[in-house]
């Protein structure tokens, strides 16, 4: 539900996105995850942390210099305050070459906090990203003006959420979600995205998506969508449905 938290929450990414543009312009960098579906895939699924790929290129110092200058700067807090929000603190629990993370937190009034998380990944020598504005209504709703971003594309979206159902370790029936978004109401298209993926991946996210209940579906995923949608999926059906054509899809892809 879009509750005041995750509405200060997405607030803080908007400001911290816009801000980021400005310090690694000529940087290869992407949003992704499900941040990515919300701001530029326009997914009813609200996401409390941001995810980012960053090209190997760019220094550790740097990025972390870039990160910490937006966070401190006066802009950040200035965007905030009108929310109730008093005060951001961060702190830095990993920073190696391979993964800088930040964890975040809002103070308000009446010693309330909200914390958060933001992630940096820097696995790739070439990122390939698309550019463009956020979701205009959400821009109108927290009355901030366009700016451009850097972020994955629906097939690239597609693609890495397919890699994820089929992780053996990963339970994340998000997943699931996210993906019959990007077929169903985006219009990501499977022949597109089955050359991005390895032999046999199609097939392990399909054995995953199929063992998914209703339960799951519950506890992990109606918390973080809209008022509009927790409603349309009190009804088990809705979901069985979602599953079917999501897993169908997936075993269309198998050549």
């Amino acid at each position: 539900m879009a509750t005041k938290s995750f509405e200060l929450r997405e607030l803080f990414h908007f400001a911290l996105l816009r801000h980021l543009g400005t310090r690694l312009s000529g940087r290869s960098y992407a949003v992704k995850g499900g941040i990515c579906l919300r701001f530029f895939h326009r997914s009813p699924r609200l996401s409390e942390d941001m995810d980012l790929d960053i090209v190997s290129q760019v220094r550790a110092e740097t990025l972390r210099n870039a990160v910490d200058s937006v966070i401190d700067g006066r802009a950040m807090l200035a965007t905030l305050m009108p929310a109730g929000v008093t005060g951001i603190t961060a702190t830095k629990p990993k920073q190696t070459e391979t993964t800088q993370r930040w964890k975040v937190m809002l103070r308000m009034s009446g010693n309330e906090s909200l914390p958060m998380r933001v992630e940096f990944s820097r696995r790739r020598d070439r990122i390939q990203y698309s550019t463009g504005v956020p979701d205009a209504q959400l821009l109108k709703h927290y009355r901030m003006s366009p700016f451009a971003a850097q972020f994955y594309d629906a097939a690239f979206m597609s693609a890495q959420k397919i890699v994820a159902l089929a992780a053996p370790a990963r339970n994340a029936l998000r997943d699931l979600f996210d993906l019959h978004h990007l077929f169903s109401t985006i219009g990501s298209k499977p022949e597109e995205v089955r050359p991005l993926l390895e032999p046999g991946i199609p097939e392990a996210a399909a054995e995953k998506v199929m063992a998914f209940s209703f339960e799951e579906f519950k506890e992990q995923v109606l918390p973080y969508l809209t008022v509009e949608l927790m409603d349309l999926y009190r009804d088990p059906s809705v979901f069985d449905r979602q599953r079917d054509e999501v897993a169908k899809t997936l075993l269309g892809m198998i050549k």
